[in-house]
């Protein structure tokens, strides 16, 4: 049995490819926005293409207070870890597509550790984790399609 469990999501949203992802990247722009409004951003710092965050969230009713690192890889996708926190040693990649001018896939993929509870809810953390990630990726496509990015 796997110590670690690794979730994938795909899903479209009708926007450039260049504004999806640069808007997936711009944690400023979520904190800033409540883009999830379950989930309290706050950047630490931002240079060279690395953001370094903190995120608070609730997962299966746990309070998940995680520090994270984000960067921008040479394609365009981007990489977090979590460096520290309830989540330590979680990977997120995001990849992004073109469907056509006006069309984004987004692909993201998830790998966390498993360990105490979380290993022994694997089934169950697994749904919730997918969910989170519908949730998420359903935000987003309202931020970018509905409300447009970027704001004033």
């Amino acid at each position: 049995m796997t110590n670690t469990l690794t979730v994938k999501f795909t899903g479209t949203i009708r926007q450039p490819l260049h504004i999806v992802s640069k808007q997936y990247g711009d944690i400023r722009h979520h904190a800033k926005h409540r883009v999830h409004p379950d989930i309290a951003f706050t950047v630490l710092s931002e240079q060279n293409g690395v953001c370094h965050f903190k995120q608070e969230v609730a997962l299966l009713g746990m309070k998940q207070i995680d520090e994270v690192f984000q960067k921008r890889l040479a394609d365009g996708s981007l990489e977090s870890e979590v460096i520290s926190g309830t989540n330590k040693g979680t990977k997120i990649f995001q990849s992004f597509q073109p469907l056509e001018p006006n069309a984004t896939l987004i692909q993201i993929r998830v790998q966390i550790p498993l360990n105490g509870i979380k290993k022994v809810l694997k089934p169950f953390f697994r749904i919730a984790v997918l969910s989170t990630l519908k949730k998420a990726f359903e935000e987003d496509r309202t931020d970018l399609e509905d409300k447009g990015y970027p704001r004033g």
